[in-house]
């Protein structure tokens, strides 16, 4: 099983999606990202036509965002949104968690021949509360910090250069004598 596969399970599992759901879309979610992409993010939504538009389902991989629509009167799934998650411009998203749920809207240019980018804008329902604070964090990590990776406190994370030891070397890159309380912080915590 592929990496897109194994991570496309895992969201869906914990979206809550349906097998039935989930057959009818991955097909055409699965033609619009490599086979080694990680899925952050799979959850059905609410376009911002409403919900005579059919049931939507959104994919936040690492490199794309993919939206795609089944009509309400024929049944048929079709692509809405293929984008480069670098190409997203204008970002904004709004947790609710009394609704529960995500607001979602971003601006993707839509080709070099178009006169002005489309403006989407997406409702990302949520079970509950924690699903609604899960969503934030997997957005805010997509997009606010896409190059952010966690160093542990213990300094047992390896560098090409060796062993790190945040004593030594604290994470923003002054030495311990720039930093007066950088060893009391931690110990603090």
């Amino acid at each position: 099983m592929d990496l897109f596969s194994r991570t496309m399970l895992a969201s869906s599992a914990e979206a809550g999606l349906t097998t039935t759901t989930l057959s009818r879309h991955v097909p055409l979610l699965r033609r619009n990202v490599r086979p080694a992409d990680r899925v952050a993010l799979l959850t059905g939504c609410v376009g911002s036509d409403g919900l005579g538009s059919g049931d939507c389902m959104l994919m936040l991989t690492s490199e794309r965002i993919v939206v795609t629509r089944q009509s309400r009167l024929l049944g048929r799934i079709r692509l809405c949104l293929d984008a480069p998650v670098a190409a997203v411009e204008n970002l904004r998203w709004s947790a609710d968690p009394n609704g529960p749920g995500v607001e979602l809207n971003f601006t993707v240019p839509e080709s070099p021949s178009a006169v002005s980018p489309h403006r989407w804008h997406f409702w990302l329902p949520a079970s509950h509360a924690k699903r609604v604070w899960r969503i934030d964090a997997l957005l805010a990590r997509a997009f606010r910090r896409p190059k952010a990776t966690a160093v542990p406190i213990d300094g047992s994370q390896t560098s090409p250069r060796g062993p790190v030891d945040d004593a030594q070397s604290p994470p923003w890159g002054a030495s311990p004598a720039q930093a007066p309380g950088f060893g009391a912080s931690l110990a603090a915590v």
